[in-house]
């Protein structure tokens, strides 16, 4: 029997590139810029004091930055691992006719006594 090689570490890949992070920092620019907008045209609309609708409107959009910086660093940083088929050097049998009785497809008398056992189909 032959025994397989270590697989390497798993590799990684980051979900989302270069540009879909620059396209992401400007919809976080975006919705900071509105969300001072609407916070202050509010404020003032509302009959509210300059400096304290200037302030809101501010701490607000130091929020609004704040979450949206977190958001641009987990997806700076999420990443899935790259799952890669079977090989050509890779010994054993991947679903071979060659080799029926041993392939991965074939249920084995094992399998289908274990499967009688517990009664399922």
């Amino acid at each position: 029997m032959q025994h397989q090689s270590e697989s390497p570490p798993h590799e990684r890949m980051a979900v989302v590139g270069e540009y879909g992070l620059a396209w992401a920092q400007r919809i976080v620019w975006a919705v900071c810029i509105g969300v001072y907008l609407t916070v202050f045209i509010g404020g003032i609309q509302a009959g509210g004091a300059e400096l304290i609708t200037i302030g809101r409107a501010a701490a607000f959009t130091l929020g609004a930055a704040v979450l949206g910086k977190m958001a641009l660093n987990f997806l700076a940083n999420a990443s899935l691992p790259i799952e890669r088929g079977p090989t050509a050097n890779q010994g054993g049998a991947f679903g071979s006719l060659v080799n029926l009785p041993l392939s991965a497809n074939v249920p084995q008398p094992q399998d289908e006594a274990d499967a009688a056992v517990t009664g399922e189909r």
